[in-house]
């Protein structure tokens, strides 16, 4: 029992960072889609349909352009870099920042896994750069730019995960599969995004997707790397396989349900905002109706009562001829 005990320890202290592999990425993609989900509920809760308004005002010099960094994209930046550094130097010490082994005959590839996640952690923080230069620096936003570099890394995710399970056990290599399959109905999301970014049934089907992604990764590390039970899965037991597939089915009904707690709790919070406070409009119109109530009467016959109400009607006229412009 104590050399097994000894060969369990030395199992897990030779898989911490393959732990760490799978917990930071899967930490990575739930904030996303966490941040996702707040920022498309805000939109709905406002009853907004477009994720950027045309004509959005951008503030000139160096401090503008810093305000404008979007979150999203600062995100991928520091965390691709940070994973990417990891790969190769974690833990401190480590060197793996080498294609092949020049010691060996035939100099064969080393370090296989970790080249994999540098080069899509280096899709996601090239996406990032795209945002930031996207928003930030250019005069006008490209947004068909940001949407295709978002979609980019996903399919490159894809790719390699096709060939991220060979020789490895059949736990594993179901666990990937599954993490395989929301990866592509990421991809479908995305490429169905390039060309109608304004759909709401996307936003939300990504961002439930994305948060799938990330909650499966965090399972996955204890599932391969830190079981509950405290033993390995067993390969052979077909009910293992059969109940991985039953908690990536849970795992998504538990964050669909996660995202519509969200959307609620976020239009709960948008109309408490909107009660207290006067929007811009009414605060506006308020005190517009106290400047016409108390103009002198410049018409002998006409009350200000009936001032008040000619100069309404001829607002809400030019309302709506400027709602009726091409």
């Amino acid at each position: 029992r104590s050399r097994s005990g000894r060969l369990w320890v030395g199992w897990l202290a030779a898989s911490m960072g393959t732990f760490i592999g799978h917990i930071s990425p899967g930490i990575a993609f739930l904030s996303f889609g966490l941040l996702y989900a707040v920022r498309f509920s805000s939109l709905l809760a406002r009853g907004q349909r477009t994720l950027s308004p045309a004509g959005a005002a951008r503030g000139p010099g160096l401090r503008g352009c810093v305000a404008r960094v979007p979150v999203e994209g600062a995100m991928k930046v520091v965390y691709s870099t940070a994973a990417v550094l990891a790969e190769f130097f974690y833990p401190p010490g480590a060197d793996k920042l080498h294609l092949y082994n020049p010691d060996k005959p035939g100099y064969p590839f080393v370090h296989p896994n970790e080249w994999q996640h540098a080069t899509m952690y280096g899709y996601f923080a090239l996406s990032g750069w795209v945002d930031v230069i996207s928003q930030a620096c250019l005069p006008r936003r490209a947004h068909l730019c940001e949407r295709v570099a978002i979609a980019l890394p996903f399919y490159i995710e894809a790719l390699l995960l096709s060939q991220h399970a060979h020789g490895k056990q059949q736990v594993e290599s179901a666990v990937h599969s599954l993490l395989l399959l929301a990866c592509l109905l990421v991809c479908v999301v995305l490429t169905a995004e390039v060309w109608r970014p304004n759909e709401p049934v996307l936003w939300l089907t990504k961002t439930c997707l994305v948060m799938v992604k990330g909650s499966w990764l965090l399972h996955a590390a204890f599932i391969l790397y830190r079981p509950f039970l405290g033993r390995p899965w067993a390969a052979s037991d077909a009910a293992n396989l059969m109940f991985l597939t039953n908690f990536f089915c849970w795992h998504l009904a538990l964050n669909v349900l996660l995202l519509l707690l969200i959307y609620w709790a976020t239009c709960l919070w948008t109309r408490r905002c909107s009660r207290r406070r006067p929007t811009g409009n009414s605060a506006f119109h308020r005190d517009k109706d106290t400047l016409v109530f108390n103009l002198p009467n410049t018409h002998g016959t006409t009350s200000r009562v009936e001032e008040y109400h000619a100069v309404r009607a001829a607002e809400e006229e030019t309302h709506l001829l400027k709602e009726c412009e091409p």
